[in-house]
């Protein structure tokens, strides 16, 4: 298994599991979130981006697995510290290939990538129902430190 920086050669591979992210975003939040077949404009822009990157893990030849992270900073308040972090945007492990070690991995690579820009933190959303998500970011020792609540009108 080998986990490096996708480039423009990978957005083919990285179309279908995308679109599998989107899909199972969809199941468990069918309000917000749409299945979507990914054209492959998405990676695109994130592969050309200097303050983003899509980080590939592939066994056997095949992509198995993505995270999407992206370079952030705070916002120029005088009321908040500045800091400059990644934001884990989309992270993906194909259905097939979870429990085998991949996401630590691609975890273990953003954290690299994090570091070699001098960046504070890693930073991520996550769907309040994916369990297996919320059980799998505690193991890799990603602390809750806010809460997003929403009132649907």
């Amino acid at each position: 298994m080998e986990v490096r920086l996708a480039t423009s050669d990978d957005i083919d591979a990285l179309c279908p599991l995308v679109s599998e992210l989107f899909a199972y975003n969809a199941v468990l939040q069918p309000r917000y979130c749409a299945a979507d077949i990914e054209s492959g404009e998405y990676p695109k822009s994130i592969i050309e981006s200097d303050n983003a990157a899509f980080l590939v893990a592939t066994k056997g030849g095949a992509m198995v697995g993505f995270i999407h992270i992206s370079q952030m900073k705070t916002p120029p308040f005088g009321s908040v510290v500045p800091h400059r972090y990644a934001e884990i945007i989309a992270f993906m492990v194909t259905a097939t290939h979870r429990r085998q070690g991949i996401g630590s991995k691609l975890i273990d690579a953003a954290k690299q990538w994090s570091k070699a820009r001098k960046l504070d933190y890693i930073e991520l959303i996550t769907l309040n129902n994916a369990g297996d998500a919320l059980r799998f970011y505690e193991r890799e020792n990603f602390a809750t430190v806010s809460y997003i609540k929403r009132y649907t009108l």
